[in-house]
C-alpha cells in the first residue's frame, strides 16, 4: 500500500485542480457526506479525519470579524460600522492583515497541539456585508452601513487583507455573509429565522447583491447563506442566489457554508420541506456545499439517502466535496511546511503585538465622528486648559465588558484603558467626579 505522501494530490508539482480529483476520487460516498455534513459549530464539527489518507480533522468555523474570537487572546479592533465610519480602504486592508496574521499564527500552534476545536481553524465566517436597514436588527454593528457601494468597496479590501498576497497559497480564507438580503428585524413582527424578503429584481440587483458581487471578485474563497427566504425560496435552498447568480453568473470557484442551523430552518421555520432527505435535496442541488448545524444528528447525514433515491446526483456531491478541498488545498494544508510562509509565523510575534495594539488604537480614533464642536462657544474640543470641576456620567465610565460589540475577541483587562483612566490620565480637570447613572447598565431602564 502506498504511503499517504505518495498520493498524487500531496504532488505540488500539479495544478490544483488535478489533485483535488484525485483526492476526492478516493474517498467513498460517506466520507464525502461526513465531509459535507461537519461545518464547525456545537457537535458538529471539526470536519473527520481521513486516516488512510493521512488527513487531518479541519475545523471550518472561525470568527474573524473584528479580531480573531473565541480562540484564546487576540487583538480586539472596532467594530465594523465604526471602520467603515473611517472611509478609508488601506485602513480595513491593514486591519484584515494584522487579523490573519494572529488567526494564521494561532491556528499553527493549535494544529501543532492536535486541536481543531471551534473557532481554532483558517476558515473565517468574515465579513458582514449586509446592509443596514432596520435599526432592530441585532448585529447591525456587524456591517459596513447602508450603502451598497461603501460595504462592497470595504469588503474587498477586507477580502484581499485576510487572504494574503501569496500567489499560492491563502493565509485564512473570508466568507461573505450573510447571502442575501438579510438584515433585521430581529424577533418582531417576524423572526430572522423565517423571514421571507419579498424584494423586486431591481432592489435586490442594485442593493443586495453588488456588495457580495465585490467580495467575489476580490477572490473571496467562501460564502455563507442566509437564515432567510427570498421571494419565497430559503436561500441556502435558492438555486437562483447560490447557482445561477453566484456560481454561474460571477465565475465564483469556492464553496457554500449554511449559517448555523438554516438549513435545518428550510423545514422547521420556513417549511418549504418536510422531510431530512428532501431537505438535503434541495440544499445540496442549489449550491450549498457544507452544513453548520445546530445538532450532531444534522440535515446533510441524509445526503446519502438522498443519493441512493436520484435526488441528488454523485457528480453533485463530488463538486461540492471537491471546492471544500480546492480552499484546503489553497491553505496549504497537504503541501511541505517549508514551503507555506504562513506556517512559520508564530503567537508571540503577532498576537497581541505593540504593532497590532497601536493598529487598534489608530483604527478606533479614524472610527470616530465628531457631530458637533460649536464655534460660537469657543470650541468645546479639544480641551487644552483643565476646567475646574467635571462630572462624567454613564454605566460605561468603569466598565470595560461594555465596550466590545459582539463577536468580539476575549477581553484582555491588561490593554483596555476605560473612560474613567483614560479622563484621569488626560487631566481635563481639576476635580473630576463620576455617577454610574443607570442601575441596569446601558439599557437605562428601557
Amino acid at each position: 500500500m502506498a504511503s499517504s505522501q505518495e498520493f498524487p494530490f500531496r504532488n505540488t508539482s500539479l495544478p490544483f485542480d488535478e489533485r483535488v480529483k484525485d483526492l476526492v476520487g478516493r474517498l467513498t460516498l460517506e466520507e464525502m457526506v461526513a465531509q459535507m455534513s461537519h461545518g464547525g459549530a456545537n457537535n458538529n464539527g471539526p470536519a473527520p479525519a481521513i486516516p488512510e489518507l493521512g488527513i487531518n480533522p479541519y475545523q471550518w468555523g472561525t470568527e474573524c470579524i473584528s479580531g480573531d474570537v473565541d480562540a484564546g487572546p487576540a487583538t480586539s479592533f472596532p467594530e465594523s460600522i465604526g471602520l467603515a465610519a473611517a472611509f478609508d480602504y488601506q485602513l480595513l486592508y491593514t486591519f484584515a492583515r494584522a487579523v490573519s496574521n494572529e488567526v494564521r499564527a494561532k491556528n499553527n500552534n493549535y494544529t501543532a497541539h492536535g486541536d481543531y476545536s471551534f473557532h481554532t481553524g483558517l476558515s473565517c465566517w468574515s465579513p458582514v456585508i449586509n446592509i443596514l436597514r432596520d435599526p432592530r436588527w441585532g448585529r447591525n454593528q456587524e456591517t459596513y452601513g447602508e450603502d451598497p457601494w461603501l460595504s462592497g468597496y470595504l469588503g474587498r479590501a477586507y477580502v484581499t487583507g485576510l487572504q494574503g498576497n501569496n500567489s499560492r497559497y491563502v493565509e485564512a480564507n473570508a466568507g461573505c455573509k450573510h447571502f442575501d438580503v438579510h438584515g433585521g428585524p430581529e424577533n418582531i413582527p417576524v423572526s430572522r429565522f423565517s423571514f421571507n424578503a419579498n424584494v423586486t429584481t431591481r432592489d435586490w440587483r442594485m442593493t443586495f447583491l453588488p456588495q457580495f458581487r465585490a467580495c467575489i471578485e476580490a477572490g473571496a474563497w467562501s460564502v455563507m447563506c442566509s437564515y432567510n427566504s427570498i421571494n419565497g425560496v430559503p436561500a441556502c435552498a435558492n438555486k437562483e442566489l447560490l447557482t445561477d447568480i453566484l456560481r454561474n453568473e460571477w465565475g465564483f470557484k469556492g464553496y457554500v457554508v449554511s449559517d448555523q442551523g438554516a438549513i435545518e430552518n428550510i423545514m422547521s421555520a420556513h417549511h418549504y420541506t418536510n422531510s431530512t432527505v428532501a431537505t438535503a435535496e434541495v440544499a445540496v442541488n442549489a449550491g450549498t456545499c457544507l452544513e453548520d448545524a445546530n445538532e450532531e444528528d444534522n440535515v446533510f447525514a441524509s445526503i446519502g439517502q438522498a443519493v441512493s433515491e436520484g435526488l441528488i446526483t454523485d457528480a453533485t456531491v463530488i463538486d461540492a466535496v471537491s471546492r471544500l478541498f480546492l480552499v484546503r488545498m489553497r491553505l496549504g494544508e497537504f503541501d511541505p511546511p517549508e514551503m507555506n510562509p504562513y506556517t512559520k509565523l508564530k503567537v508571540e510575534d503577532y498576537v497581541q503585538s505593540e504593532a497590532h495594539r497601536q493598529l487598534s488604537l489608530e483604527a478606533a480614533m479614524a472610527s470616530a465622528v465628531l457631530m458637533k464642536n460649536d464655534m460660537t462657544m469657543g470650541m468645546t474640543l479639544p480641551i487644552t486648559t483643565p476646567v475646574n470641576s467635571a462630572c462624567v456620567v454613564g454605566p460605561f465610565i468603569n466598565d470595560p465588558s461594555l465596550y466590545f460589540g459582539d463577536y468580539s475577541p476575549t477581553l484582555m483587562p491588561e490593554y483596555i484603558v476605560t473612560v474613567q483612566d483614560g479622563l484621569q490620565d488626560a487631566m481635563i480637570s481639576k476635580a473630576l467626579s463620576y455617577a454610574e447613572g443607570c442601575t441596569d447598565g446601558p439599557k437605562c431602564n428601557c
